[in-house]
């Protein structure tokens, strides 16, 4: 009896060995895959908060460049990895910039190799047009655009990198 289930047990690890190479093997192809957004997200299908939308373009502007300056003071391009990830921006902030993008404007920023990070500078325009599209997937997850001003200014839930990112697409989208 020993005997029939020694064979017994040889032959299931026998046969499963094909099993488990197979299984591995497709494991391994679909981790090699490259995820893609389905769904191609158009800033003109992206709601912002009422106020923001209503704003004319100087307006947007001067508080754009009033962001900006807190930006420069930060000195970003100075961070490490880790530091980039921090979440320090707040949602009131990301809309206005997303409002000029999606008003068709963009802003000008002389000298981007003195206040970007070099990881933002080296982004390819896929790679750039990428992570824009992760950032309207998460505002449209993510902010509350019937929330007040107060609210989305509590909303701190943008990175460093996020914001740089968008500063840059902005000064490079319409090259």
């Amino acid at each position: 009896m020993n005997l029939e289930f020694l064979f017994f047990i040889i032959a299931v690890i026998f046969l499963s060995i094909p099993f488990i190479f197979y299984n591995k093997r497709r494991a391994t192809k679909l981790q090699n895959k490259n995820p893609k957004i389905k769904n191609h997200i158009y800033i003109s299908q992206v709601e912002l908060p009422l106020k923001i939308e209503k704003l004319d373009f100087a307006t947007n502007s001067n508080i754009v460049r009033k962001i900006f300056h807190t930006f420069e003071v930060l000195d970003i391009k100075s961070l490490n990895t880790k530091q980039l990830e921090k979440k320090e921006w707040h949602s009131w902030q990301i809309s206005m910039l997303l409002n000029l993008y999606k008003n068709d404007k963009d802003f000008f920023i002389p000298n981007k190799e003195k206040l970007f990070h070099k990881n933002i500078l080296n982004l390819d325009n896929k790679s750039l047009n990428s992570f824009i599209q992760t950032i309207l997937l998460k505002y449209k997850a993510n902010v509350d655009i019937k929330a007040s001003k107060n609210i989305l200014s509590d909303d701190v839930i943008w990175t460093n990198k996020e914001i740089s990112i968008l500063f840059y697409f902005l000064t490079t989208y319409k090259q």
